[in-house]
């Protein structure tokens, strides 16, 4: 009894000095209370250390020859980062061209060295596309953090894309051309005042026009021998990229009904044309721009070493050691595609013979046509010069076939006038092709 006694008594004690605890004292004695009993609760571990045991693989006999062995991380961490995206941080700028915009300013808010251009334009040679740009064109420049500029292209039109790309320190050049679709089309009208107006009221264009008197020039004389009621047929092959007409076009047919006989002429592949019985009806193509037969200084060499630069670069053309001022001539009918200046070529001309064939003279002195104007074979075009990057007077001229230099003095010329024989069946061929379309067979 005293025992039990003493212990209600200890107990009133300490339930009395517990609810006299302030209650932040209170919670933290319970709290303890529950941890002490939860850890007595955790059963008591059966191994008193760590327990490290080593486990070793058996060699493998097919785990060699060719087969990939395990190396460390850090072995192949080089050969790894190369494997990584770039965070090189080129910057792209995309520029939509306005009237009076140059490369020149362009580069100079883009920090790239005027330096650069002058590589470009020497480049450009080729291409003769990169000097004088027109309000709309697009230019893309990729440029390194450094203001090295790495790429730039040129979206010419939508046939034409010049691109110029850094490669072993030198910018080496290539222009994409969309050939896109050819298709025909076929106007027809009668005489009623003058054939230019007639003709516009057809629906041709004035180019095309001038194609028609051009190529029937040498026969008929469209002033004097037009009467009212005499009637023109004209078939026309023109271009559409993506959808889009890009106003290219060639007059493949043409057919003149006057009061007295009948006119035709009918586009060869060689560029001419011809009459339905492929006779031609204009001259054959020269060989050489100049009179004469003058000393040729510098011939076709694709693998040419310049002689101001002195990298290997083709030379697409032939260099006639002529003085300045000496008369150049039309080597074929055609249209003037370009003429202007450019710093490597100095002033030239580009001209369209015909769909396979065009033809460019270089570093003249003087220019004599514009942009557009169709000139006739033999027909005083300039005169030579030292214009440009030239190391001295003389002319330089290519003839390209399909978009490509070829050597002008071994190139095949159509020479003959009258369709090759080898050659007429196919002519034949597409002459009746032609008048099916016009409905006059």
């Amino acid at each position: 009894m005293p025992l039990l006694f003493q212990c209600k008594n200890m107990f009133r004690k300490v339930l009395s000095f517990i609810n006299n605890l302030p209650r932040l004292h209170f919670w933290a004695i319970i709290s303890l209370f529950f941890f002490l009993l939860i850890v007595s609760l955790i059963p008591p571990s059966k191994h008193g250390g760590t327990i490290k045991k080593e486990l070793t693989l058996p060699i493998s006999g097919s785990l060699k020859g060719d087969y990939a062995v395990a190396e460390p991380s850090t072995a192949n961490r080089d050969a790894n980062n190369q494997l990584l995206p770039d965070f090189s941080a080129n910057r792209e700028v995309d520029i939509t061209i306005s009237a009076g915009d140059t490369l020149s300013e362009i580069f100079s808010n883009e920090s790239i060295s005027a330096a650069v251009l002058q590589e470009l334009l020497e480049a450009d040679t080729e291409y003769l596309r990169l000097a004088n740009l027109i309000p709309g064109q697009v230019v893309q420049l990729l440029v390194s953090p450094d203001n090295q500029l790495l790429s730039l292209k040129v979206i010419i039109d939508r046939a034409n894309t010049l691109s110029f790309v850094l490669k072993d320190g030198v910018y080496t050049s290539n222009l994409e051309i969309k050939e896109g679709e050819w298709r025909n089309s076929y106007y027809q009208g009668s005489v009623t005042g003058s054939f230019y107006v007639s003709a516009k009221k057809s629906g041709l264009s004035a180019s095309q026009i001038q194609q028609v008197s051009s190529a029937l020039s040498g026969q008929f004389d469209f002033n004097r021998q037009l009467r009212v009621g005499d009637t023109f047929h004209v078939l026309v092959a023109k271009q559409y990229i993506e959808g889009a007409y890009s106003f290219d076009s060639e007059v493949l047919a043409i057919i003149i009904k006057t009061h007295s006989r009948n006119y035709t002429a009918f586009l060869n592949e060689d560029g001419r044309y011809y009459d339905q019985k492929g006779k031609g009806l204009s001259k054959a193509y020269r060989r050489y721009p100049v009179n004469g037969k003058p000393r040729i200084s510098s011939r076709f060499n694709p693998h040419r070493l310049h002689p101001i630069t002195k990298r290997v670069s083709p030379h697409n053309g032939t260099d006639f050691a002529v003085g300045v001022g000496t008369n150049v001539y039309a080597t074929g009918d055609g249209v003037v595609l370009r003429a202007g200046y450019h710093p490597a070529a100095g002033n030239y001309i580009v001209i369209k013979n015909s769909r396979r064939y065009t033809t460019r003279f270089l570093h003249l002195s003087k220019i004599l046509v514009h942009k557009g104007q169709r000139v006739a074979i033999d027909q005083l075009i300039a005169k030579s010069g030292n214009t440009g990057r030239s190391t001295g007077a003389h002319l330089h001229y290519e003839f390209h076939v399909n978009n490509k230099p070829v050597d002008a003095m071994k190139v095949d010329l159509p020479l003959s006038q009258e369709v090759p024989r080898n050659e007429l069946k196919d002519f034949n061929a597409r002459r009746d092709l032609s008048l099916r379309e016009m409905g006059e067979l």
